[in-house]
């Protein structure tokens, strides 16, 4: 089906075949200046942000670490410092019975009770399980059961299915 170029509500429009296509050349001199500029753009923005970074990190490293700490948070350590130096009742009354007593008073004390085996601790004392070597616990195949060993035969099927 072919079709004549009135059947279209604009007329085609020939061109000369001599024609050809656009035969000049690119203006590369400005692609080349749009492409170092946009380099050194970019680059200028890294530099730019890193440094902003930096300095952001500085001043947030120097306000949180290196900062002289505040009068309360010294009056708190120095509260804790004396706490775990010093004895004082539990409660700050006699009544509870329970005393703190210093640290290294409570080391001191946690390493002799625990070198006389008097450490207290809420489970059953269970026997430590020894590990026979390999050779003495592996029978040559053909031999018989050592001595005192037993063994278990599965049991019948009427007793696995009550």
């Amino acid at each position: 089906m072919s079709h004549g170029d009135d059947s279209y509500e604009h007329p085609i429009e020939h061109h000369d075949p001599s024609e050809g296509f656009d035969k000049t050349e690119p203006n590369t001199p400005a692609i080349w200046l749009f492409t170092i500029c946009s380099v050194v753009g970019l680059i200028l923005v890294i530099v730019a942000v890193q440094g902003y970074f930096e300095q952001i990190w500085k001043e947030a490293v120097y306000e949180r670490v290196l900062s002289v700490p505040s009068e309360q948070l010294q009056d708190v350590r120095n509260r804790d410092a004396w706490n775990l130096t010093h004895y004082m009742y539990g409660n700050l009354d006699k009544s509870t019975n329970r005393v703190r007593i210093p640290i290294d008073k409570a080391m001191q004390t946690f390493a002799t009770e625990a070198a006389a085996g008097k450490l207290f601790y809420p489970a059953k004392a269970t026997a430590i399980k020894v590990e026979e070597p390999a050779a003495a616990s592996a029978p040559a195949a053909g031999a018989a059961p050592a001595a005192g060993a037993t063994t278990v035969a599965p049991p019948a099927e009427g007793a696995a299915k009550k």
